[in-house]
């Protein structure tokens, strides 16, 4: 163990001529922090009332699309907070675009519980509507039994507290409540050849993965133990839907792959391609570190499963690289021109804001004219997939800026 950290110290001083830029595990975890606050949408405990009937509504506090999801319903007299047995439901879960992705009508709770399990497609703001039924005195003309009708449940006891427990016959009641869902993401800790345990993390920029349309997946690889990033490694992608391979990897040569791999200066890698038809699509996924990796966990091995749906079941599919907002630069990329647009014109004292539309990690750092030598006048740090980052420019004058991971990434900014 001893040696092997002496070499890890070794490495980690090597590495120093790999790459432009190493951030220290403390910093990253703050970037993390902040990313992951950034796109976070929670969702709380909610409940409705009417006219005495209420109904509380709960379901995790983060949810992420085609992930199965627990939603509880309970149906109580507001009153004494009581609940109330035996009541029908009628419930419908609509995605953002107003289709119906699940319904029943004529659920049923005997003790005023009512439980629930969707995987909603679409991340976005989704909705269920819930309507509650009482059981009253008749039902298709025949007499209900006393025990079989909708009570408040004073007595706490539902086999025997019917006899003593008052009748509740409230009608129909009809509520709604939103659900926030995230784009899919799903996270697999896997064993490596050394013993090392790491989380590796799937997810994507797309509110929904639509076969015909362009997705960018993003796979995260870190430290199960502490969350730090693990630097520089090799991923090998795989992807099949049934029998057919739609891309794969060049072959591992060796210890790893020599002629075309998936490569993570920060852990961060990013895979982008048009799934051809819906349907369920496995994603095989072989790693590697590096000689210069900060953890030498050698090899591990994982597989993600993931949902395409057809391009008819989508109301709209937005680029997310569209024109950006008012004194806004969108983080397109390694690939020209890296920033759109690549040189803007401000006035003095406007608030610029870079919004990262990659699927990559990148940095705005401005720097001393010609060079990549940061200047100190402006940093982002690490910026994840959908992070923003605003800077106020008071001063004219022309300012330079690149991104620190890939410093072939080179901005303008022209304030006047």
């Amino acid at each position: 163990m001893k040696a092997r950290k002496a070499m890890l110290i070794s490495l980690a001083a090597v590495s120093l001529l790999f790459v432009p830029l190493l951030v220290s595990t403390s910093q990253h975890e703050n970037h993390l922090a902040l990313a992951q606050k950034a796109v976070t949408g929670e969702n709380k405990p909610l409940s409705d009332t009417s006219d005495n009937v209420q109904v509380d509504f709960e379901v995790p506090k983060t949810i992420y699309a085609n992930e199965l999801t627990t939603i509880k319903m309970k149906i109580t007299d507001e009153e004494s907070g009581a609940p109330l047995s035996h009541v029908d439901w009628a419930i419908a879960v609509k995605d953002p675009f107003g289709n119906i992705i699940y319904k029943t009508t004529t659920a049923h709770s005997h003790s005023g519980q009512m439980d629930i399990n969707v995987a909603f497609p679409t991340a976005g703001e989704n909705t269920i509507s819930v309507t509650s039924s009482s059981i009253g005195d008749k039902m298709m003309g025949m007499d209900v039994p006393g025990m079989a009708k909708t009570h408040t449940v004073l007595s706490g006891d539902l086999m025997e507290g019917w006899k003593t427990d008052p009748s509740n016959d409230f009608g129909t009641r009809t509520y709604e409540f939103p659900i926030t869902v995230l784009s899919e993401k799903q996270v697999n800790t896997i064993k490596t050849s050394e013993g090392d345990m790491l989380n590796f993390e799937m997810a994507t920029t797309s509110n929904q993965i639509v076969a015909g349309q362009p997705t960018t997946l993003v796979f995260t690889l870190t430290n199960a133990e502490d969350g730090s990033m693990i630097t520089h490694p090799d991923m090998q992608l795989k992807v099949r839907v049934g029998s057919f391979v739609t891309s794969k990897s060049a072959p591992v040569e060796g210890m790893m792959g020599m002629n075309g791999i998936y490569h993570g200066h920060t852990g961060v890698m990013t895979h982008t391609a048009v799934f051809p038809r819906p349907g369920l699509y496995l994603l095989n996924a072989d790693l590697n570190s590096l000689p210069v990796s900060n953890i030498l966990f050698g090899q591990a091995s994982t597989r993600f499963v993931l949902q395409v749906a057809d391009s008819s079941s989508s109301a709209s599919v937005v680029s997310a690289q569209s024109a950006p907002g008012p004194n806004t630069v969108n983080i397109v990329g390694i690939e020209a021109p890296f920033f759109a647009p690549n040189s803007i014109n401000v006035k003095a004292g406007t608030t610029l804001t870079f919004d990262n539309v990659d699927g990559n990690m990148h940095t705005v750092t401005s720097v001393k004219s010609g060079t990549t030598e940061p200047d100190g006048r402006f940093d982002s740090g690490l910026m994840k997939a959908g992070d923003t980052f605003s800077v106020k420019l008071d001063k004219p004058g022309t300012y330079e800026y690149f991104c620190a991971i890939h410093i072939g990434m080179k901005g303008t900014v022209n304030v006047s």
